[in-house]
């Protein structure tokens, strides 16, 4: 005897049909503002600025600059005991007296420095702008992923409660003598196997989800 019974019959409709774009959209503007790999790269381009800022003006380290008081009211030359090298007498102008010392190492090296760090912030800049772009690769992927995962949870839902259905008329029909035991076994074991794949299927849903929102920096059910 042949187990005749009823079957949901599944959409054709492709993973293709159910790709939303305008919220693709929004799932890429929120893991722009929270994703924390893309905030550490921001950071890196911050950082990378500040340090040319700070080697530009760096440039003022080339140069060392004093004065001496003397707070005689006379014009003319002021006699500083011992002020001298070992001992001896130094004179010096009366009032302010300013000098300058020109650190020719530091004058070589800055623009160096200035290059380098100028060097260093384009680098960030460009590593940041191809996270921008990977991060819109990531999030269609992840999304993708999770619509297909949504998807084969929805198959293999329908698939189990097709499957319990078969398996609840075989065993009335086993009951009854109207199929053998072979028949009744193989429906159970179908929907056993089904009820399996439904909770893999569920455990793909759930991964896929998290990833997305890992991404996204929200609950997917809070997107609107």
């Amino acid at each position: 005897m042949l187990l005749i019974v009823s079957m949901h019959s599944f959409s054709q409709e492709s993973i293709i049909g159910e790709v939303d774009e305008p919220l693709i959209n929004k799932y890429y503007a929120l893991a722009l503002q929270h994703y924390p790999l893309k905030k550490a790269s921001d950071a890196t381009v911050e950082r990378s600025k500040a340090q040319v800022s700070i080697a530009t003006m760096g440039i003022f380290d080339v140069f060392n600059a004093g004065y001496f008081y003397s707070p005689q009211q006379n014009k003319g030359l002021v006699l500083i005991p011992g002020g001298g090298a070992n001992g001896t007498n130094n004179i010096v102008n009366s009032g302010f007296q300013f000098g300058v010392n020109l650190n020719l190492g530091n004058v070589f090296s800055k623009p160096s420095v200035i290059k380098a760090a100028k060097a260093d912030h384009k680098v960030a800049v460009a590593q940041n702008q191809e996270y921008i772009n990977n991060l819109a690769l990531l999030v269609k992927s992840s999304y993708y992923d999770f619509i297909a995962a949504k998807k084969q949870l929805e198959i293999a839902s329908l698939a189990a409660k097709d499957l319990s259905s078969i398996l609840s008329n075989a065993q009335k029909q086993f009951q009854d003598g109207i199929i053998t035991i072979d028949i009744y076994t193989i429906a159970k074991s179908a929907s056993t196997t089904a009820e399996v794949s439904v909770l893999t299927s569920e455990v793909t849903y759930l991964k896929a989800k998290n990833v997305l929102e890992n991404i996204i920096g929200k609950k997917l059910e809070e997107v609107r």
